[in-house]
C-alpha cells in the first residue's frame, strides 16, 4: 500500500509511505533554496517526478492524504495556478466528545484522484505517537498537542487503539509567546505571527532575569480571569479570553517598571510554570496508569519548557519526535490514516529521510575539489580554526540541522559563536548548538542523557565551559544534541576524529541555511552563498581559491 501525505499551508511537504514504513518526507523549504515555512509548491509534473525518483509511479499511488486547516477551501498556487483543496477543520476540540478522527473526503481536479483530510490536530497526535517508542513497545500514552493557533490539547490512546479526548490545559494559544513579546524590546517592529520569532525570544531571555513580584502578578491576573470566565466552550470564547488576558499582562508589565529583558524572562517563566502546573495536576487526576506522554505543535519547539516538562511532571517517559512543529504534518496525515483504516499505531522511520544532495559533481574555477575522509576533515576544522559546511546524505526531518546540513566548527574559542553569527546574520545572543558523542555528553553536560533532536536544555558543566566556550548559550545552558554511531555513523566518527585532535568530542552545529531559505539542497548553493571556504560533501572537500567574503 502506498500513501502521499500533503501540507499545503506553512511548512509545507509532501510524505511517501510503504505500508506504516515512511520513504521519504520533502518540505519544501529544503527543495531549491526555498523560503523558509513554504506553502506546498509542487505541481503535479514535479510531484511526479519525485516518486519517480523513489521508484514509484503517480498511479500506484493508493491513497492521497491531506492535512486539515483553519480555513477551506484552502488555495495554493501550483505552477502559476491558483488551485483550491476542500480539507478538514483545525481541530479546536472543547468537547471532550468530539472525534478526532473525523474525515474528509474530496476530489482534487488538478490531481484528477480522490483524497482524504484529517483535522490538523489529528497529525500533530498521530505523527508524535505513531513515531515513538511507545508506539513501538504497544504501550499507551497522554498525547499533548500545543500549536500557535490552539489551545494545548490533552488526549489519551490507549491499549485498545482508542483516542479519547481530554480537553485543554488551559485557554492561551501558542501565539500568546509572541503577541506579548512585540509589546516590547527588541521585538517592537515584529509581526506577531513571525514564525521566526518564538525561537529568537527562547534564547533572548538569558540576558534577562526571572522578576519574582512580576510573575506572581502575572499569576494572580491569569488565575482570576479564568476563575470568573468558567469554561471555554468555542474557540471564539478561547480567542476572546486571550485577548483580555493579554491586555491585562502587558498593562501589568509595562506599569512595573523593569526592563524589558526582564519582563520578557519573567512572562516566559510565567507560561512555563502555567504549563507545568495544569499538565500535572491533569495527570494526577485522570491516573489512566503508564505516565508517558507524546508532545507535538509548534511549542514542543520550546527547549526550555520541554525540560520543565521532563524535570517536573513526573513522567515515566517523554516523546517529542524531531518534527513536532507543522514540518511533520505530512507525516502525521497518512499516520493519521494509517491508525483510522488500516489498524497501524507505529511506523518505521529514519530522521534522516529528506532531499538528496544535488549536483553532486559540482566545480567550479573559484574552487578546488578533492577527496577527503573524516580524520582529514576533523584534522581542517582543528587546525584551520575556520567553519566548514557539512553536507551529508539525505536531509533531517524537521526544522533543526541534526548533521547532515549543517555548519561545523571548534568549540574551543569564544570568537566561533561570534563568527558564526556574523556570517548567518544573526542576532549576538544568539546560541550555537553543540553536537556531541552519546556516549561521552554526560561528561560534559547536564544531564547529558540522549538527546539526538535538540529538543532539551542541558546545563554546560563547569569544568566544561571553558573548554566549549562557543556553544556555552549566556545562562550557561546548551541546545544539545547526541550522536550515537548507529544513528549517524559518519558525525559520530568525525566526533572522535576531532577528539583524538582536540581532547573534546564536541562540535559547533548550526544550521547550513541562507537567512530566511531552508537548508542549502547543493555545493553551488553553499559557493554563490559565500561565506565559507571549506564544503564538505559526502567524502569531496571543496574549497575556495580566495578568502570568504
Amino acid at each position: 500500500m502506498i500513501s502521499v501525505g500533503i501540507k499545503l499551508s506553512h511548512d509545507g511537504g509532501v510524505s511517501l509511505f510503504e505500508d506504516n514504513r515512511l520513504v521519504r518526507c520533502h518540505e519544501m523549504e529544503k527543495l531549491d533554496n526555498n523560503p523558509r515555512y513554504s506553502e506546498f509548491r509542487l505541481t503535479r509534473d514535479e510531484l511526479s517526478g519525485l516518486l519517480a525518483g523513489v521508484g514509484c509511479e503517480w498511479g500506484e499511488v493508493d491513497a492521497l492524504v491531506i492535512d486539515g486547516w483553519h480555513t477551506t477551501p484552502f488555495a495554493v498556487t501550483l505552477g502559476g495556478e491558483v488551485v483550491p483543496f476542500e480539507v478538514a477543520e483545525y481541530g479546536h476540540l472543547y468537547d471532550v466528545r468530539a472525534n478526532p478522527l473525523a474525515r474528509k473526503a474530496a476530489f482534487s481536479s488538478y490531481f484528477g484522484r480522490e483524497y482524504t483530510s484529517y483535522h490538523h490536530i489529528a497529525g500533530h497526535i498521530f505523527s508524535s505517537y505513531c513515531s515513538s517508542p511507545m508506539a513501538q513497545r504497544g504501550e499507551p500514552s497522554y498525547v499533548l498537542s500545543w500549536d500557535g493557533m490552539s489551545f494545548p490539547q490533552l488526549f489519551h490512546y490507549g491499549r485498545d487503539g482508542k483516542l479519547e479526548c481530554l480537553g485543554y490545559l488551559f485557554p492561551m494559544s501558542g501565539f500568546i509567546y509572541t503577541y506579548f513579546a512585540v509589546n516590547f524590546e527588541p521585538y517592537r517592529d515584529y509581526r506577531p505571527n513571525d514564525l521566526s520569532l518564538a525561537g529568537k525570544y527562547m534564547a533572548y531571555i538569558a540576558k534577562g532575569r526571572r522578576q519574582p513580584s512580576l510573575l506572581a502578578g502575572f499569576h494572580a491576573i491569569f488565575d482570576r480571569l479564568v476563575a470568573g470566565n468558567g469554561p471555554v466552550t468555542t474557540h471564539e470564547q478561547m480567542l476572546e479570553f486571550e485577548r483580555a488576558l493579554l491586555l491585562k499582562l502587558v498593562f501589568r508589565a509595562k506599569a512595573s517598571g523593569f526592563d524589558d529583558q526582564d519582563v520578557l524572562t519573567t512572562f516566559h517563566c510565567f507560561l512555563e510554570e502555567v504549563l507545568v502546573r495544569t499538565l500535572t495536576a491533569r495527570l494526577d487526576e485522570l491516573d489512566k496508569g503508564v505516565r508517558n506522554l507524546c508532545y507535538a505543535g509548534g511549542c514542543a519547539l520550546n527547549i526550555k519548557w520541554n525540560s520543565a516538562i521532563r524535570r517536573s511532571c513526573g513522567l515515566a517517559e517523554l516523546w517529542i519526535p524531531p518534527f513536532p512543529n507543522d514540518a511533520g504534518s505530512a507525516i502525521g496525515t497518512v499516520c493519521t490514516e494509517l491508525v483510522a483504516k488500516h489498524g497501524y499505531d507505529s511506523i518505521t522511520w529514519d530522521v534522516y529521510s529528506g532531499p538528496s544532495i544535488r549536483d553532486t559533481a559540482w566545480e567550479s574555477p573559484d574552487w578546488s575539489a578533492r577527496d577527503c575522509t573524516l580524520a582529514e576533515l576533523a584534522r581542517l576544522i582543528h587546525e584551520s580554526q575556520q567553519p566548514v559546511i557539512v553536507l551529508n546524505g539525505r536531509a533531517e526531518l524537521g526544522p533543526r540541522a541534526l548533521g547532515n546540513r549543517s555548519i561545523m566548527a571548534a568549540p574551543t574559542s569564544p570568537e566561533m559563536k561570534t563568527l558564526l553569527n556574523r556570517i548567518k546574520r544573526r542576532e549576538s545572543y544568539r546560541p550555537v548548538a553543540p553536537i556531541c558523542a552519546e556516549e561521552d555528553a554526560p561528561r560534559f553536560f547536564d544531564p547529558g542523557t540522549p538527546d539526538p533532536y535538540m529538543l532539551y536544555d542541558h546545563r554546560v558543566r563547569p569544568d566544561a565551559v571553558g573548554r566549549l566556550p562557543a556553544v556555552c548559550h549566556l545562562d550557561g545552558t546548551a541546545r544539545l544534541q547526541t550522536v550515537g554511531e548507529r544513528e549517524n555513523p559518519r558525525i559520530h566518527e568525525l566526533l572522535r576524529h576531532y577528539e583524538r585532535l582536540s581532547g573534546v568530542p564536541v562540535l559547533c552545529n548550526t544550521s547550513a541555511n541562507d537567512l530566511g531559505s531552508g537548508f542549502f539542497p547543493d555545493v553551488r548553493s553553499v559557493a554563490e552563498w559565500g561565506h565559507v571556504n571549506h564544503i564538505w560533501s559526502d567524502g569531496r572537500l571543496h574549497t575556495r581559491t580566495t578568502d570568504a567574503e
